[in-house]
């Protein structure tokens, strides 16, 4: 997320949907500081392969605690705990990710109780019906949702199954929320968006809660027309078209490429 274009591609997905907290993941540098309304809190690690959580004004996280990878954090809001997980990739790194859930991620809620909120890319899925690939199976992270009373919040439609990641092996859900019942019970809705910073789809997971967060209300932005005659300007969209063209086969049809 280096790029000031990504940036800001991110900045419009966070006020379009009106998103009180996002969970990032795969967070080298802290440069998500210039969201205005919203406050970023950071585990970048000695990897740099981070996370961070950014929070609109007016929600107080509270009890920030993180590992040293840099690979998950917690945050306290009200009376419910999210943490923010970025598990370790490929098949190559499965040993290594049954260790980040048997280990550090409990770390984090070491003697702590309350309703949990755990999301995140996982790099992991717990079922067949998650992938049109190869099935990378977690028996840790089976294990840490079962001894935490966790439930996936994703419920698709049968006939249609919903991947946030593409790739030439195949499409899988690696990216998700888990949640304890409580909270499930609070869901009003939960969906797979488009994110074209990024070679995922975002997951979505609306909630309700008992006081409103007062937020500001949308408001009209207009591009003044004069920047795309430079020449500077129009190669980089033109660049960018280009590379959004090339993302066509990532996405499950035109409509949502379009998107």
């Amino acid at each position: 997320m280096t790029s000031p274009t990504r940036i800001a591609m991110l900045d419009a997905l966070f006020r379009r949907q009106e998103i009180d907290i996002l969970l990032v993941q795969e967070v080298t540098y802290q440069v998500l500081n210039d969201f205005q309304g919203h406050t970023t809190q950071y585990n970048v690690g000695f990897n740099r392969r981070g996370t961070a959580i950014i929070a609109r004004d007016g929600i107080n996280l509270e009890n920030i605690i993180v590992n040293p990878s840099g690979r998950a954090m917690a945050a306290k809001f009200r009376e419910s705990w999210i943490i923010n997980v970025y598990a370790p990739s490929c098949t190559a790194m499965k040993q290594k990710r049954e260790r980040f859930f048997n280990s550090e991620l409990p770390y984090l809620l070491t003697g702590e109780t309350g309703h949990i909120l755990l999301g995140g890319d996982f790099n992991c899925i717990l079922e067949i019906s998650d992938t049109t690939g190869g099935f990378t199976y977690s028996r840790a992270l089976v294990e840490l949702v079962h001894s935490l009373a966790l439930r996936d919040t994703w419920q698709g439609n049968p006939t249609r199954n919903v991947y946030t990641h593409y790739s030439a092996p195949g499409a899988t859900r690696i990216d998700g929320t888990y949640a304890t019942r409580e909270l499930l019970e609070r869901k009003l809705g939960v969906e797979a968006i488009v994110a074209p910073f990024t070679d995922h789809l975002a997951v979505c997971l609306r909630i309700s809660i008992d006081l409103p967060i007062m937020r500001m209300g949308r408001v009209l932005w207009k591009i003044d027309s004069a920047v795309i005659t430079e020449n500077a300007c129009t190669e980089k969209l033109r660049t960018l078209w280009g590379q959004l063209q090339r993302q066509k086969g990532y996405f499950p049809d035109l409509i949502m490429w379009w998107d």
